[in-house]
């Protein structure tokens, strides 16, 4: 828990959002957080980035293939 020295510390910078508040008021923003991070809604949204990166990984396939050119796949590390 945060305490009620570090609340008046931080409380102009973090308000009372979750990473400030103890007891019931960290209930109720633990609470509202949590539907940001339900199993639907990081499935939804990790099914759109890897949509997105599939078709931009699919248009530089396209256009190496239409110009007759190699894509270098290996993965290089440093």
């Amino acid at each position: 828990m945060q305490g009620e020295f570090n609340y008046d510390v931080m409380k102009d910078l973090l308000g009372d959002g979750i990473f400030a508040v103890d007891g019931e008021k960290w209930r109720h923003q633990r609470k509202i957080a949590s539907y940001e991070f339900s199993a639907k809604i990081l499935r939804d949204y990790s099914s759109a980035v890897f949509k997105s990166n599939a078709s931009r990984l699919a248009e530089i396939g396209l256009e190496a293939a239409r110009n007759n050119q190699m894509i270098d796949m290996q993965v290089r590390e440093g």
